[in-house]
């Protein structure tokens, strides 16, 4: 009586992040290796293939932090120095002339020979267009110098980096107008049960209105994947075969419902048939029951039926 007790114990329900530990390590056995180039315009979202690397200094060249006069302290002696040029950002300064100062603005190039910046709220501008600087200077006050912020050859992304505005905006800085990227993760996502109808079609009885597709291929498309929409399949064995082999050049398929141990379980028989299947109950509630296998060497992923079940399992481990 003891060994047919043991032998009918349910088998112990996987933890939640046992079930994402495997499911990231087949992800990682299977990396997508191929890229391509994109506009930076488009690179929203899109995940650096190589490291990118600095193309130039950042700044480019000494420049003004501050709207002010450029000028050489050894020839400020506490008398106001005239004003030689204007030197505004976009515009190439000349060398600055000794015993002047120059006009300049935030962002502008430092002209050659002039060794600070002082702000304009510390001067005092004569009739005669003289300017009288009211405090001590110091050494490199108020210039960016040139490189502060990253050197010709650093890299300043990694590989694998996901690109948002603020890596986007640091590209552009460097002026890469064409960004190389890991192409888009291909999922195939599909919904199975003869009960299922498309939202707008008049319900028959017995069916109920297909939420799961809709949500999933959104969620997917928000995630940047490359969706196919593969419809509803049918409660029918040979259907399911040929709609599944139909999906080709995808990375994962990802379907919701039907795949159990009961009569209507015709994904699973086709995964069964063409590859494998393993059923996880999993130590969460609601979305136990959680489907992985392969058909025909593609990843397969089936999630519950239950538009909860659905929500959840995805948002945890897909």
């Amino acid at each position: 009586m003891k060994a047919v007790a043991e032998a009918v114990q349910p088998r112990p329900l996987m933890p939640v992040e046992q079930a994402l530990e495997q499911l990231l390590a087949l992800a990682d056995a299977a990396p997508i290796r191929d890229t391509e180039r994109v506009a930076l315009a488009e690179a929203q979202g899109r995940v650096l293939a190589s490291a990118l690397v600095a193309s130039l200094d950042l700044p480019p060249w000494p420049n003004s932090a501050m709207d002010g006069y450029a000028l050489r302290r050894a020839d400020w002696q506490g008398a106001p120095l005239p004003v030689s040029q204007r030197i505004f950002a976009g515009h190439a300064p000349g060398p600055l002339q000794p015993g002047t100062c120059a006009r300049i603005f935030t962002g502008a190039p430092v002209p050659e020979g002039a060794d600070c910046v002082e702000m304009q709220e510390n001067t005092q501008v004569h009739a005669n267009g003289h300017v009288q600087f009211l405090h001590p200077l110091k050494a490199l006050q108020n210039i960016r110098p040139q490189g502060q912020e990253t050197r010709k050859g650093e890299q300043v992304l990694d590989a694998g980096t996901r690109l948002g505005p603020i890596e986007l905006g640091l590209a552009a800085t460097l002026g890469h107008g064409q960004l190389d990227v890991v192409r888009r993760v291909r999922v195939a996502v599909l919904s199975t049960g003869d009960e299922l109808v498309e939202p707008g079609l008049p319900l028959g009885p017995g069916q109920i209105y297909n939420s799961n597709r809709r949500l999933l291929v959104s969620w997917l498309q928000r995630l940047g994947c490359d969706v196919t929409d593969a419809g509803i399949l049918p409660d029918d064995l040979a259907r399911t075969r040929a709609s599944l082999a139909q999906l080709q050049g995808v990375d994962l398929i990802l379907s919701t419902g039907g795949v159990s141990v009961g009569e209507a379980d015709y994904l699973g028989a086709a995964l069964r048939e063409a590859g494998e299947l393993a059923l996880w109950k999993l130590a969460i509630k609601p979305g136990k029951p959680l489907t992985f296998g392969h058909f025909q060497g593609v990843p397969v992923i089936g999630l519950p039926g239950n538009p909860a079940s659905t929500l959840v399992t995805f948002g945890l481990l897909t």
